[in-house]
């Protein structure tokens, strides 16, 4: 079976979080398409501090890096992972989930402005907790190339109303 064939509609809507236990092991449906702007990499460096002319210096960017463009900070794809994967799995049933862990993180490729990635989800661990369901997912941003940009282990709580 391809994995085209394998993956799950998009985005995948169940009504409990203990729902999700049915797609362990299961490739999600991959997300949108998303790409970063330079004034969007602007606003974060502002935001964090994080000066390093890689990000912000277009001009020196485009004559010393490989690429000739600026690179996306990698806390700014890391910190856009909790909105990608809204749209490849939503829990509607209003239980409020939140963010235990990131793990495992590695910046795989660089991105630049404009370049399109999208996430790529499979589901773990979904597991009853005394007083919440724990959601472990494996997250992939993929760029168009196939490549993944940047990888990381997932954690979310989702405590049911």
């Amino acid at each position: 079976m391809s994995e085209a064939a394998n993956e799950l509609p998009s985005p995948l809507r169940v009504a409990t979080a203990i729902k999700l236990a049915a797609y362990v092991g299961r490739d999600l449906a991959p997300g949108r398409w998303r790409a970063v702007t330079q004034d969007e990499i602007d606003r974060f460096v502002a935001l964090t501090g994080d000066r390093n002319w890689i990000h912000d210096d277009v001009a020196r960017a485009a004559r010393e890096l490989p690429a000739g463009k600026t690179v996306v900070p990698g806390q700014l794809l890391l910190a856009l992972v909790p909105g990608l994967l809204q749209d490849v799995y939503a829990v509607t049933g209003g239980a409020q989930g939140h963010a235990a862990a990131i793990r495992a993180v590695r910046f795989r490729r660089a991105v630049h402005p404009g370049d399109a990635f999208r996430l790529r989800a499979r589901l773990t661990l979904v597991e009853q907790r005394p007083r919440f369901v724990q959601v472990d997912a494996a997250c992939d941003l993929e760029l168009t190339s196939g490549e993944r940009a940047l990888t990381s282990q997932r954690t979310d709580v989702f405590f049911e109303s």
